[in-house]
């Protein structure tokens, strides 16, 4: 695998392990800067990035009782980029007054400023929310909003960037924030390439969706709206169009979208193209059936239309998919 991308001046990443940290919070961001640093130095170019560990003091357990050593957070040098990890204690207040005051100091000089799931309650402390667009795991959502009410809190998202300031959701998205910051440092073969190294098969999107459609928890929806949700689950390949849909529920094509989007949080469209990426998958995880055959069975009318959409979906190709994930012997 030969790399030549531009490299820039060395940058420093700094990784702030609170107490408690959630392992893969921590592990999964470093392993992604890391081995971009050994695949640059494999294909002879100098190593991007300085890593450091951070934390109140020299050393930090993590949530599944491992011990990390850490340099503390007030002999740090100032970071390019600065990642705050998540972990159960941050959704606490009030939060250690060493861990703010370090990572305040920090953000201050750093270019960027991210936080990989309940790290944003720490960010968030810091007023570094204020007015951002910005998320959180699914669970702590609602605490973040409650919290930060200036905060623009943004659902089902992978994670966001506003200005300087990236959030990501819960754990494993982490590393695909990780993968779009070192695609802006190096570009997209550097970042693909440390994707494929680490078996991250799909390289996600911020804005994709932290949940299947169906198992999206959806706790103020009405019930003729959930009956919907569920036979449009049932039947992806059925006529979901707006029309269709408005029928069903007995209201104008018009309102039932106005309604559908308030409810659900997304289009009608958007809904049932997710529900139908997710029917395809399974399908091509568990069948032998043809992608001719999958994309009638769920909705996409033609192989090639299931291309194109799954492709832009996914960023890989149902037939490619199919070969790393089928379970069918």
């Amino acid at each position: 695998m030969t790399l030549t991308p531009q490299i820039p001046p060395k940058r420093r990443v700094a990784l702030v392990a609170p107490p408690g940290v959630q392992s893969l919070d921590l592990v999964g961001p470093l392993e992604v800067f890391s081995v971009a640093n050994r695949l640059l130095l494999f294909n002879g170019r100098p190593a991007p990035y300085e890593l450091d560990v951070l934390g109140v003091e020299g050393s930090v357990e993590t949530s599944s009782g491992l011990r990390v050593e850490t340099r503390p957070l007030a002999e740090a040098r100032a970071p390019h980029t600065l990642i705050v990890c998540g972990g159960t204690a941050l959704v606490e207040a009030p939060l250690p007054r060493a861990l703010l005051d370090g990572v305040a100091k920090l953000a201050a000089k750093a270019e960027r400023v991210a936080s990989v799931c309940t790290g944003a309650f720490v960010l968030g402390e810091l007023g570094l929310l204020d007015g951002r667009r910005c998320t959180t795991h699914w669970l702590s959502l609602e605490m973040l909003r409650e919290r930060f009410g200036a905060a623009q809190v943004q659902k089902d998202v992978l994670y966001t960037r506003d200005g300087n300031v990236y959030t990501s959701a819960g754990v494993t998205s982490g590393i695909d924030l990780s993968l779009s910051l070192l695609e802006a440092d190096l570009g997209s073969k550097v970042s693909l390439a440390v994707a494929r190294l680490l078996v991250v098969f799909l390289h996600r999107s911020g804005g994709q969706s932290q949940f299947s459609a169906a198992l999206a928890p959806r706790p103020n929806v009405s019930e003729r709206l959930r009956a919907l949700l569920a036979r449009i689950a049932e039947g992806p390949g059925d006529d979901h169009s707006v029309p269709a849909l408005a029928a069903r529920v007995g209201m104008s094509a018009r309102n039932f979208a106005r309604v559908f989007k308030r409810e659900i949080g997304s289009t009608p469209a958007a809904y049932v193209e997710r529900v139908r990426l997710d029917a395809a998958r399974a399908q091509l995880e568990s069948s032998d059936a043809t992608l001719e055959a999958v994309a009638e069975r769920c909705g996409f009318g033609s192989a090639e239309t299931l291309r194109r959409v799954f492709g832009r979906a996914f960023g890989v190709a149902p037939s490619a998919y199919r070969a790393r994930f089928s379970r069918v012997a």
